[in-house]
């Protein structure tokens, strides 16, 4: 039993085991130390410093992470005098950090959008996830892709190439493309909350409002004055640039989730503000808008004639009769000037002008309104002030203006307009429409006595939070023009948000608290960032929105501009410099700075020079940023200690050498974006993502990993937990190669048949009908045994247990096969089942005790590339002995290994040979051991075998060495013995349980054990479920009568073929197959060139594959399939274990899971089949596991191995 201390941690007595650092007992208390540099996996490295604490009697602050804890330590985890210290640490760390945490578009949005994640899924066509991702910022995309004025272009980098990405109008082609696809994002109301909100002014702020505190489970009503809901959006904007439709299709959706609405309702007049108290509303939110227009202040602006723009389009889109006279004049240069311009030439003005009083450039109006405008005929005065009015009988009919110049710069830095004296000119009209300008118009304690207590500014806006939306009396929250004046739409919806946040925390904690403000660091503005990188970027257009041509447009109100079309919002989204930091939703940097709310800043001067980041940045599939390397060293000390590569130098940054094996274990340590995954060349995008535990299909090690999902999109993937069966190691394939079926070739999405020489298209029924057809054409022609099945050692142990026996008991054929099927049934027989209770295969954790290791391999890093890690980790760590049969990995050169190059078809011999002689060097058990596995005659054969005498030399070395260190692991490489006949492969396996047999027998150290090392990820499952032509489901043996007798039973009493005299690899080969149903064509091509090329031969073939792989042009059928990460089921590992593989993303098309495939094509077979995943596999289990089957949650959850199941 260890010993236990007794320390006291910020006040409580508690009982830690001896040798436990400050910060292991924090972790087992629930007590909450930052750290940075540390990580579970390595030891200490006291880098960062953030984990100080203060320990009573010590004059400095010690690491938490490497002080031990000793008897009566007293313990401070926090204190102001902490937080100070490492806030300042962290400060020192940002000093040599250089990027953006944030793309600056979204930091310039208003509604700080994620901008650059939007534009990613653009690129990858994920239009619903890319508005989801809009959504959780602003309900309202469709509408504000149409009028936004996009200040987030004005801060776009791509100023620096050509011309900003057309950001707005991307956001409105997805928004477009959701409202046709017939699916709406909307959020699922949390469960009612009862507490209930008035928001009074329907209008974008009080719509966003209403929307998020709806998804937030709280009740809302809106009280609008009006007849419809929409504000400003409905009764300013025009319907040429946002049509009604568009605005009620939004409006409805946000109604859809449970808002209430009051129109016809006025504040002050029909209802105050003690009036929704006592009817119950917990919260008011204030959103009004601003309708008042401000006077010319000007003599004749009360003549007839002359009206305020916000009345002018009011009335229009009010549907009330609107006369516009010959010639009108508007005054101002925001977009309500150019809307009621451009909207009197609709009404049949023959000439419209606008005065404006300061320079184009200053005018507030978007520039693409300006130009439209023009485009349509206005005409804008620049520099021009209207004076005064002239009239006829009570009616204008001319507009006196001056003309002005830019005088001194005021104290905002904008030149202030002054008169030109003498200037003054006359302009004959018939309407002067006057926008320059609106406010709220706010209620007084007169009107509403609940006003009393809010406050209102001088501009008449009431003051409040602007990140709370708070105004500082009780209940009451406002946001919109409101309170900002008037701004734009974007700002608006944004501001009910916000309100939104805030009455939640409001209602759930009793006081008020905003969005939390998450840390940014920045390279800077356009006018301080370093212009040299911009410089390799290649000129591109930006994308012209399509419109309606000026003659067509101006006889109606029809919408303009028409939209992007799928091509254009990628071509766009592809211009996206990917400014914003691809960490910035997992770095652990930045959460600290959030933590100890660390100020932002901009640090535009750069550590090291692009060049030079380019030179260093070459690795294939890691992207390197030393800028924003902050010198922890946890990929550096990782790499040599843990992963044991050896692969990173480190100097001043990290630098990856030739012995990297891309595992990816760097990336997954770094706590910044200094390290990231590449793909297409370029950093991953991993967005916001969710993540999804699952288990690789690569190689037979079943590593866990996690997929970081967004959506619908694969994003990448990392490792999982420091866990079986791999301990947080992955590897190039498992980490980078399992985007290949999404991402690279072509994915079938729907059934394909072959017509008139090419693979159409077609439906489910017709595909399914087809391959039936021809699969029993080719068996009643040529008989059973001329149909067969290759199932794919990366499916489930379900889709291939219900391919083999719709195969033995529809068409009676004996040839189901699947690659790596024989090495695997020597895996099972001789090592992974229990034998006598116990098994001689060990979990691959257990290598690392091995006190040396005897492998046995021939292209293991390529097949097999984690269990070399392994290996690698036991020989650096503990320093104990390697011997190689066969090729040495590239990355365990150098390791203390004795060779010996030996062909794999010498390895049967060389392990008897080795059997023999570790038992008689070891002793009587150990010869004893050696009989029982091969009998007596046959080990008096063995001692006659003949080796070169360089084997023998080698031999006689290892035999010595193991008997030196008592045991050994033995691990062997199972892709090199698939090539091996029959008997030789046998042979191999037999030798290689008896020389672990033997050693087992005689060591007195514990760590003999045999490892297998399988090149697929379910081989050993499909021997299980009876993908095999020698055993049935269940590992029976067509010997076995009684279990025979049970399978038929399960099977309504079907007769069982025998099993055949070759493999169905062989039998393709062979040409005895004639119609053919294959799996996953692509490893038929990387193991038999020669089976792949006599597919050619056959009659008919039927591929399920969820990429078109070699054998498409001989197919006939080809059914679509999930891929990796679209699926559920089991697979079993090299090491016997049950995994479970999960699904994480929607199948593609008309593809379906593996076993669904076969399931359709049973139901249209007429035969019957299980109904569900898990009906599928308590089928095969059953016959396995007998009365032990695991429920498939707990094979989900356990992970155990066959030899701990069965004993």
């Amino acid at each position: 039993m260890s010993k236990t201390v007794t320390v006291t941690m910020d006040g409580r007595t508690v009982q830690a085991p001896e040798g436990s650092t400050i910060l292991d007992v924090a972790k087992r208390e629930g007590i909450h130390i930052p750290t940075l540099c540390y990580t579970h996996l390595l030891r200490p490295l006291e880098n960062c410093r953030l984990c100080v604490v203060a320990v009573e009697g010590e004059k400095q602050f010690k690491a938490a992470c490497s002080t031990p804890v000793s008897d009566g330590m007293v313990i401070r985890t926090s204190g102001p005098d902490l937080s100070q210290t490492r806030k300042l640490l962290l400060e020192l760390l940002l000093d040599t950090h250089y990027g953006d945490c944030v793309a600056p578009c979204s930091v310039t949005c208003p509604a700080n959008v994620d901008i650059q994640g939007y534009l990613a899924l653009i690129r990858h066509g994920e239009y619903l996830e890319a508005v989801r991702l809009i959504k959780e910022k602003i309900p309202m995309p469709a509408t504000i892709g149409r009028v936004c004025p996009h200040p987030c272009e004005g801060a776009c980098r791509r100023h620096l190439v050509d011309e900003p990405v057309n950001i707005n109008h991307c956001k409105r082609f997805v928004a477009d493309f959701e409202m046709k696809s017939g699916i709406r994002i909307l959020p699922t109301p949390a469960p009612d909350t009862g507490h209930h909100v008035a928001v009074v002014g329907g209008g974008p702020a009080g719509l966003s409002a209403a929307y998020y505190l709806r998804a937030l489970g709280h009740g809302v009503t809106i009280f609008e004055a009006r007849d419809k809901l929409g504000g400003m959006l409905r009764y300013g904007i025009p319907e040429y640039r946002l049509p009604k439709k568009i605005l009620d299709w939004e409006i409805d959706g946000i109604l859809s989730l449970g808002v209430r609405v009051r129109t016809g309702v006025v504040w002050g007049r029909d209802f105050t503000l003690d009036d929704l108290k006592k009817e119950g509303f917990g919260a008011i939110f204030l959103a009004i808008g601003a309708w008042a227009s401000r006077k010319l202040g000007i003599v004749g602006e009360d003549l007839e004639g002359v009206e305020s723009g916000v009345d002018f389009l009011e009335n229009i889109a009010a549907g009330k009769p609107v006369k516009v006279g010959r010639r009108v004049v508007v005054i101002g240069g925001g977009n309500v000037a150019i809307d009621a311009a451009r909207s009197a030439l609709r009404l049949g003005a023959e000439k419209v002008t606008i005065l404006y009083r300061r320079s184009r450039k200053e005018m507030p109006a978007s520039h693409e309104e300006i130009e439209a405008a023009e485009a349509e005929g206005v005409e804008i005065h620049l520099l021009a002030a209207p004076t005064r009015v002239l009239g006829d009988n009570g009616r204008a009919r001319q507009l006196e203006f001056i003309r002005m110049e830019l005088g001194e710069p005021d104290a905002s830095g904008r030149r202030r307009p002054v008169p030109v004296e003498g200037s003054e000119t006359l302009l004959d009209v018939d309407q002067v429409i006057s926008a320059i300008g609106q406010y709220p118009v706010v209620l007084t304690p007169d009107q509403d006595p609940g006003m009393e207590k809010i406050p209102v500014t001088r501009w008449s806006t009431i003051g409040g939070d602007p990140r709370s939306m708070h105004t500082g009396a009780e209940m009451i929250f406002v946001g919109g023009d409101l309170f900002r004046g008037p701004m734009t739409v974007v700002a608006a919806l944004a501001d009910g948000r916000k309100a939104a946040y805030s009455l939640n925390r409001f209602f759930q904690a009793g006081r008020v608290e905003p969005e939390p403000l998450h840390f940014n660091i920045s390279k800077g503005d356009l006018q301080q960032i370093d212009k040299e990188p911009f410089g390799v970027y290649k000129v591109i257009p930006r994308e012209r929105m399509p419109e309606v041509e000026v003659s067509r447009r101006l006889q109606s109100f029809m919408e303009v501009e028409l939209g992007f079309d799928e091509a254009q919002a990628k071509r766009e989204a592809e211009r996206c410099l990917v400014c914003g930091c691809s960490a910035a939703f997992d770095c652990r940097l930045r959460e600290l700075m959030n933590e100890f709310q660390v100020d932002w800043r901009e640090q535009p001067s750069k550590k090291i020079h692009f060049q030079r980041v380019a030179a260093i940045d070459t690795h294939p599939v890691i992207a390197l940023d030393p800028n924003k390397c902050i010198r922890c060293e946890r990929c550096y000390v990782a790499c040599r200690t843990f992963q044991c590569s050896n692969a990173i130098d480190f100097k001043d940054w990290p630098k990856f050498n030739d012995r990297c094996v891309s595992c990816g274990l760097c990336v997954d340590l770094c706590p910044t974006g200094a390290l990231m995954e590449r793909r297409q060349g370029r950093p991953v995008e991993r967005l916001d993502w969710a993540s999804v535990p699952t288990h690789c299909i690569q190689c037979g090690y079943g590593c866990e990993v996690d997929l970081k999902v967004k959506g619908e999109r694969l994003v990448w993937i990392a490792d999982g937990r420091d866990a079986a069966p791999n301990r947080a190691s992955t590897c190039r394939r498992g980490r980078f190669r399992a985007y290949d079926d999404h991402w690279r070739g072509k994915r079938v999405t729907k059934p394909l048949v072959r017509e008139n020489g090419e693979l159409r298209e077609t439906s489910w029924g017709k595909a399914l009908e087809t391959a039936l057809q021809g699969l029993k054409a080719a068996a009643e022609k040529h008989g059973p045994h001329a149909v067969g099945a290759l199932g794919s050692p990366r499916f489930s142990c379900e889709g291939l247990y219900l391919l083999q026996r719709w195969m033995r008991t529809r068409f009676r054929t004996p040839y189901v096969d699947t690659l790596g099927r024989r090495s695997a049934e020597g895996a099972l027989r001789y090592g992974l089942l229990p034998d006598q209770g116990r098994s001689l295969a060990p979990p691959m954790a257990d290598l690392a005790q091995a006190p040396a290791v005897l492998l046995v391999a021939d292209r293991i890093e390529d097949t097999n590339p984690v269990t070399v890690t392994s290996i690698r980790r036991a020989v650096q760590q503990a320093r104990v002995p390697l011997w190689v049969f066969g090729r040495v990995p590239e990355s365990l050169r150098g390791a203390p290994a004795l060779v010996s190059a030996v062909d794999p078809a010498k390895w049967p011999d060389l392990l008897a040979c080795l059997a023999v002689q570790c038992a008689e060097k070891l002793g009587d058990k150990a010869f004893d051991a050696l009989q029982k596995v091969f009998g007596t005659d046959v080990v008096q054969t063995l001692k006659g075998v003949c080796l070169e005498p360089a084997e023998k030399n080698v031999l006689e070395s290892v035999v010595n060495g193991i008997a030196a260190v008592g045991s050994a692991a033995l691990v062997v490489d199972l892709a090199p013995l698939e090539n091996l006949a029959d008997a030789a492969l046998h042979r191999s396996m037999q030798a290689a349980r008896a020389v672990v047999s033997a050693m087992k027998s005689a060591a007195k150290k514990d760590g003999a054990g045999l490892f297998f090392a399988a090149p697929y990820a379910n081989a050993v499952g499909a021997c299980l479920v009876g993908m095999s032509p020698t055993r049935l489901p269940g590992w029976t043996s067509f010997d076995d009568a009684p279990g025979v007798a049970r399978i038929r039973e399960l099977w309504d009493g079907t007769e069982l073929p025998a099993p055949p005299e070759t493999g169905g690899l062989e039998a393709v080969s062979a040409g005895r197959i004639r119609a053919l149903y294959l799996q996953d064509s692509a490893l038929l091509e990387e193991a038999s060139k020669e089976a792949l090329e006599s597919l050619g031969r056959l009659e008919f073939l039927v591929l399920q594959e969820n990429v078109l792989g070699p054998a498409a042009s001989w197919a006939q059928v080809v059914l679509p399939t999930a891929a990796f990460g679209e699926q559920s089921g089991i697979i079993v590992n090299q090491e016997g274990r049950l995994l479970t593989l999960a699904k994480g993303l929607a199948q593609q098309g008309e593809s379906f899971p593996d076993w669904d495939v076969l399931c359709r094509l049973m139901a249209a077979d007429g035969a019957p089949f299980p109904q569900t995943l898990e009906a599928v596999y308590q089928e095969w289990a059953a016959l396995f596991f007998a009365g032990a089957v695991p429920a498939w949650d707990r094979a989900a959850a356990e992970k155990k191995r066959l030899a701990e199941i069965l004993q």
